[in-house]
């Protein structure tokens, strides 16, 4: 007998608060399941990043999400599919939408970006939590918030407090992005 897959739920969203909770209560709620919830940064990357000297300079949006997609990668490899196996729900906190949204207010293409994570697969369900997005960094931050902070220097809040808002149009304006390998069977809507 073979276990059926498991659910992926997508919880995306610009504040990084708002989104663990919304997971943590989707994870209650899916106790029958055994439900996991996988969250940014699971390999560590950004808090790497965070202890970079000086001297390295601050990465530019396009570095922020790929260091964002190799986190994904790991994630999925190490946490999400091993648990969809095992016919567990998984919660991503913060998955891809989050990430193009943050690319399309940074100025990026994007096709560029939705390509960058063509292959995550795609969620049976998505969230999207329409919170605004916290002030501090220090406030339980997402991948929003830290990529704002770490892409301009100290003393441009107005820059940061921009790009923040435009990502927060843009997640808000973003049809979920779908990638399937060719062979399951499920249909990827229209762009």
């Amino acid at each position: 007998m073979t276990t059926p897959r498991g659910q992926l739920i997508a919880v995306d969203g610009v504040n990084g608060q708002a989104v663990r909770q919304t997971s943590r209560a989707l994870a209650r709620t899916a106790r029958r399941q055994r439900a996991a919830v996988s969250t940014w940064d699971a390999s560590g990357i950004f808090t790497e990043l965070t202890l970079a000297e000086e001297e390295a300079g601050r990465p530019s949006a396009r570095t922020l999400l790929l260091l964002y997609a190799a986190d994904l990668a790991f994630r999925l490899r190490w946490e999400i599919s091993p648990a969809l196996e095992e016919g567990r729900t998984v919660i991503a906190a913060q998955y891809v939408n989050t990430a193009v949204a943050f690319g399309c207010a940074a100025g990026l293409d994007a096709a560029t970006v939705v390509d960058l994570f063509a292959f995550a697969p795609a969620a049976d369900e998505t969230r999207i939590v329409h919170e605004a997005v916290s002030r501090e960094l220090a406030d339980g931050y997402g991948f929003v918030e830290f990529a704002c902070h770490h892409v301009f220097l100290p003393g441009k809040k107005a820059q940061r407090r921009d790009l923040r808002a435009r990502a927060r149009r843009a997640l808000d304006g973003i049809t979920p992005v779908l990638h399937d390998p060719p062979d399951s069977g499920r249909r990827r809507p229209a762009r």
